[in-house]
This record gives C-alpha cells, sequence and structure tokens, in this order.
C-alpha cells in the first residue's frame, strides 16, 4: 500500500511539474503590439529550398508566419538583421545578398535589394522616423565595408564606404554608431565624425541611451591578442566612459531609455570533459581514428548563456543564467525577451522569469513591435 501511494504521489507530481511547462511556455504576452521573430531554421543555406522565416507572435492571435523563403546564417552576433518602424520591417539576408521591407499587418513585400555582386552581404539596417533605412553590406569581412541609405521605395539614395557589423540610429541628434573592427559615430549625410579603434577584434552590437551615449558589446577571439569579452559605454563625443568586463561572449545589448539601464546576453563556451580527455591522451598518442560521430559526441562543447543587466554607471542590476543571440526591450514595462537556444524568454525588468515558448534554433533575431 505504501508504494503504490508513492507511485501515485510521484506520478501527481509529475503531472503538476508537465503541467506548469505547459502553462510557462503559452503564447506570449507582450505589453506592446508583438514579437517578430527572425529564425534560422535549416541547416544548408547552399541549397534550396529555403526555409528561414519571420514569425510575429501577438498577445491575442496565433502565431503568423509573414515571411518565409529567406536565407540567412550564423555570424559573430546579434545584430539588427530586423528592425522594426512604423507599419513595416526589414529583413537582412546575409547570404540571400537582399535586404527587403515588408509590411507588419500583413507580411507583403514592399521592396526589395540585392547586392550589387554574389558575395555581399546584408547584415544590419535601422529605419529613420521619415522613413529611410539605413543598411551595413559587406564583401568577405564581418567588418563590412558600406554603408547604404534607402528610401521608401527600395532606391538607394547614398552610399559610402564606411564599414561595420552593427549600427543604431540616434534620431535626437542625427547620428549613426557603426560598430565591428572600430567604433564610429557618422552624421545622417555618412560622414565619419569620431573613431575609436579601441577594439580588439570585434565590437558585435550597439545601442544609444536618451543622452546620446552608447553601449558597445565587444567579443573576445582565442586567436587575437588583446581581444576581450566586454561592454564599453562611449559619450556621444566618443570618449570611454565605463568597461565592464564580461565572464560569457556577449552577442547582443540593449538600453533601456526610461532609465538608462543596459542589458547584455551571451555565452561562454567551454570544453567538455570528453574533449580534455581525448586531448590529454592524444598528446601522448598522436591523433586517434575515432570516427566523425564519436570524435563529434566527446568534442561537442560545454555552453554557459547568461544574461546581465547594469545600471547606467555599470553596477550590476540583476543576473539570469539564461542568454541568448539576441535580446529586445518591451518599451512599456522595460521588460526583456530573449531569443535563446530553442526557446524565447521573457524576464521583468528585475530578472524574473515570466515566460518562455519553443521556437526554432539558436541563430534568432527578436524584435519587440511597439
Amino acid at each position: 500500500m505504501v508504494s503504490v501511494a508513492i507511485v501515485i504521489l510521484l506520478a501527481g507530481l509529475v503531472a503538476i511539474y508537465f503541467q506548469c511547462a505547459r502553462l510557462q511556455e503559452k503564447r506570449p504576452v507582450t505589453a506592446s503590439a508583438g514579437l517578430l521573430l527572425l529564425e534560422d531554421c535549416d541547416d544548408d543555406f547552399r541549397k534550396p529550398p529555403f526555409n528561414d522565416t519571420v514569425t510575429l507572435f501577438c498577445s491575442r492571435e496565433d502565431p503568423v508566419r509573414k515571411v518565409s523563403d529567406l536565407n540567412i546564417c550564423q555570424t559573430v552576433g546579434g545584430c539588427r538583421a530586423v528592425s522594426v518602424a512604423g507599419r513595416f520591417f526589414t529583413v537582412c539576408e546575409n547570404v540571400g545578398n537582399r535586404i527587403g521591407a515588408y509590411e507588419i499587418s500583413t507580411g507583403r513585400r514592399l521592396w526589395s535589394l540585392k547586392g550589387e555582386t554574389a558575395g555581399d552581404e546584408f547584415t544590419a539596417a535601422t529605419v529613420s522616423p521619415n522613413g529611410l533605412v539605413y543598411a551595413l553590406s559587406s564583401h568577405g569581412t564581418i567588418y563590412g565595408d558600406q554603408i547604404l541609405v534607402i528610401d521608401e521605395e527600395g532606391r538607394i539614395a547614398r552610399r559610402a564606404s564606411v564599414g561595420g557589423f552593427d549600427l543604431v540610429l540616434d534620431a535626437e541628434r542625427g547620428a549613426l554608431w557603426l560598430t565591428g573592427k572600430s567604433i564610429k559615430k557618422c552624421d545622417l549625410d555618412l560622414n565619419v565624425l569620431v573613431e575609436v579603434t579601441a577594439v580588439g577584434w570585434c565590437a558585435v552590437s550597439v545601442d544609444v541611451d536618451r543622452e546620446g551615449a552608447v553601449w558597445v558589446a565587444e567579443r573576445d577571439h582565442p586567436n587575437v591578442a588583446g581581444s576581450t569579452n566586454r561592454l564599453l559605454k562611449l559619450s556621444s563625443s566618443g570618449q570611454i566612459l565605463r568597461s565592464i568586463g564580461l565572464s560569457f561572449s556577449p552577442l547582443c545589448v540593449r538600453v533601456d531609455r526610461s532609465d538608462g539601464s543596459v542589458w547584455v546576453t551571451g555565452k561562454a563556451v567551454s570544453k567538455s570533459a570528453g574533449q580534455r580527455f581525448l586531448d590529454s591522451l592524444e598528446k601522448r598518442t598522436g591523433r586517434l581514428p575515432t570516427g566523425k560521430t564519436l570524435r563529434r559526441f566527446l568534442t561537442r562543447p560545454n555552453i554557459h548563456p547568461g544574461t546581465r543587466r547594469f545600471d547606467k554607471n555599470g553596477t550590476l542590476l540583476c543576473e539570469i543564467k539564461q542568454g541568448g543571440f539576441s535580446l529586445d526591450l518591451d518599451p512599456v514595462d522595460g521588460s526583456s525577451w530573449i531569443a535563446g537556444d530553442e526557446k524565447v524568454y521573457h524576464y521583468s525588468r528585475q530578472g524574473k522569469r515570466l515566460a518562455r515558448f519553443r521556437a526554432g534554433s539558436w541563430d534568432k533575431y527578436i524584435v519587440v513591435v511597439p
């Protein structure tokens, strides 16, 4: 009788656990209009059909796949590959060699622009209040080599040989900030006003606060001397105000403009016990004939995601064990949406988890629709 009671109790606990999990993974509830999620859904970006998509999530409706047949692949950070402005959003395809604008309500393509050569990649874009799109493109380098200004009809209005991987618009001050090999501030005529070269490898993400200062996420590279994982805060004139070392590799940064606090998400990667054992063994024996499957299993790294929130002075406010490839903040309540590994997580401004739902692969770009 006792054993039967224990089994029944355990079964009840398991049922409660899965019920709670289902409740947590219900439809996302946003204070704003919704979420757009650009996902790298397929493993093969070389052969069609291409299945990468943008999906709209709304609080009161089932998710709607707005755009499909996109072609993106993994890159070095959570740049602005998808951006929202008013009635439309833009998507940058770093493999599809294309940038397009789409109507939010219907997913209808408003315009599409191909790169001029086969190797061109569009990495990031942002939209000004007057509808002009500022887009970064690259040919064979993660640092970018060109910025374009595109009008509402999809025509190139201006261009300059100024490179970057990510960018943000400071509309109030008429400035663009670009990050990559260095940190640049440009005017809206694409003239470089300030350049800060204190980047070891690559600055992969940038955002601006209401006072015109910017926060930049810089990543370490094991083969690049002087590179490091850190957050930088720069004044509007380009002076470095803060440098905050991080225990993980940052992929995306976003600023809460209501109070100047900053969120950063990313991951740390370490060797697994199997990798360390194999390394130790092969130092004595040379490379062993393990076969691809066993070697892949043994060398699969440990992934340690993480997210931090700091105040405007760089003081840690909260620490979250979940991390992601990109994140965005809801301007209504200051909550964060983190596009993590196979899930999207929703956290309050104080760092309390509110919800999660399943969503594809690790490489996801998320943006809140105001």
